[in-house]
């Protein structure tokens, strides 16, 4: 059985917090406080660039859709405008990115005409561009506005982007597999470039990263029960709550077909131990009845130990065992 479920890697609060994300070039570390904490990636240089990235976000199989949401703000003293640009890039090994072009006066090549945000492929190729030659500047300079990207794969492999609420490119990708398909293909990155003779500073802020993955998750049937096993509900109602306390999280586990979930532990009101003999007991029927991968084998067996001991014992004390003799001490 395979589930579809939300997962919220990246808050407004948490982005520039975790072990994940770095920054490269020219990127300056965090200021601000909650929730406008902003990271300066470009600051009026000549031709240089800065990135923030976040390593943890995989591209399988099992995506199905993503949602990045941020804030932008850029000044510039240059009479031209803002230059050159910035870009959001989703995985290292195989990408997709969108690049918000400011230079309205770059000459055709490769995919690139001017001004306007593209959709490039890994090789950097644009592959489509929005319509309206001002959409990545959005409200003008000195002011935050908001630019989301989505990505649906449910929806005919549809990307969407919005600069200021507005969407300004929509587009259907014919061959969406194939940048799922690359093992280790993860990331996503947001990068500027301040061009020779186009001074622009840039900040970036409120990063959002949500995203939508099947989940396997399958149990196994029940073994017969024998005596001296309960007949009753006990085992399944346990197995049954612990399903529904399992708390999912993706981990690369084959790039075709399967993911891992990492179990919580639930936090329960009362912990008198009573109540506490019972969340062992739900927790032990729970990991030990179910799996997460359909290659997984459930097996019950309960041990006994001490019988294959003690018979070892006498076979290698030929049949005798030491007995402990204590005098009467009245005697």
């Amino acid at each position: 059985m395979s589930n579809e479920k939300t997962i919220q890697v990246l808050t407004p609060t948490n982005w520039y917090t975790g072990p994940n994300t770095s920054l490269t070039g020219t990127a300056q570390a965090p200021t601000g406080s909650n929730p406008n904490v902003q990271i300066r990636l470009v600051n009026s240089e000549i031709s240089s660039g800065g990135t923030v990235t976040y390593s943890d976000f995989n591209i399988t199989p099992l995506l199905n859709s993503f949602e990045f949401n941020m804030e932008v703000l850029w000044t510039t003293t240059d009479p031209q405008g803002a230059g050159d640009y910035y870009r959001v890039t989703f995985g290292d090994k195989s990408s997709f990115s969108l690049l918000f072009m400011f230079w309205v006066d770059s000459p055709p090549n490769n995919g690139f005409s001017g001004a306007g945000v593209y959709l490039l492929d890994s090789l950097g190729k644009a592959i489509t561009k929005s319509a309206l030659p001002t959409d990545p500047i959005g409200p003008g300079q000195n002011q935050w506005f908001p630019v989301n990207v989505k990505y649906d794969r449910n929806a005919t492999n549809t990307w969407t982007v919005l600069v200021n609420n507005v969407t300004v490119l929509t587009y259907q990708h014919p061959h969406p597999t194939l940048w799922q398909r690359v093992e280790g293909n993860k990331g996503v990155a947001v990068h500027a470039w301040s061009g020779g003779g186009l001074t622009m500073s840039l900040f970036v802020r409120k990063f959002d990263l949500v995203y939508k993955a099947n989940i396997t998750s399958t149990t196994s049937f029940m073994p017969p029960k024998f005596y001296p096993s309960a007949d009753d509900s006990t085992f399944s109602s346990n197995r049954a709550s612990y399903a529904r306390s399992i708390y999912p999280r993706v981990t690369i586990h084959n790039l075709e077909t399967e993911a891992q979930i990492t179990k919580q532990k639930k936090i329960y009101n009362r912990h008198d131990a009573s109540s506490r003999i019972e969340r062992l007991k739900l927790q032990a029927i729970g990991q030990s009845s179910m799996r997460v991968t359909e290659t997984e084998t459930l097996r019950f067996k309960a041990p006994n130990v001490n019988d294959a001991r003690d018979a070892l014992r006498r076979s290698r004390s030929h049949g005798y065992v030491v007995k402990h003799y204590y005098p009467n001490v009245d005697s």
